[in-house]
């Protein structure tokens, strides 16, 4: 039965870092992408990312990019899987497509948890999705 609990509280502490990993990643696609203090405090500040034209990014240049976007794209986000590597370390897996049904990607990002209890963005992906590729898990 104690091991049923010790399954069971695990379980649920991981839906609940699901869901506010999930809130932070889906902050990067609404209005939150243009706030250049949020963008400083989610991302970490050895973050890279690997574009989805296979461009590699730095912290600052993502910020730079988010900052002059004219008019952000309307993002959806599905499929999310989470993977907890350790302590304070998680790897998110989900889909995007645009509103328009455009731009199908497979994202991976990871996050890091620092001593204080703010998870921050370390490394993201994008890559095209073929055709509706689902997130296998």
């Amino acid at each position: 039965m104690v091991n049923l609990n010790v399954r069971l509280n695990h379980l649920r502490i991981s839906r609940m870092l699901l869901e506010k990993l999930r809130l932070l990643e889906c902050s990067l696609h609404g209005d939150r992408r243009n706030d250049r203090e949020w963008l400083e405090l989610i991302l970490h500040p050895e973050f890279r990312e690997i574009t989805r034209s296979g461009v590699t990014v730095d912290r600052l240049e993502t910020i730079a990019s988010l900052l002059s976007e004219k008019a952000a794209p309307y993002i959806l986000s599905s499929d999310f899987r989470l993977t907890e590597m350790g302590c304070g370390y998680a790897l998110l897996h989900y889909r995007t497509f645009y509103a328009d049904g455009s731009h199908h990607s497979l994202r991976s990002s990871c996050w890091i948890c620092s001593d204080e209890g703010q998870w921050t963005l370390f490394f993201h992906q994008g890559t095209p999705a073929a055709g509706n590729a689902r997130i296998q898990g």
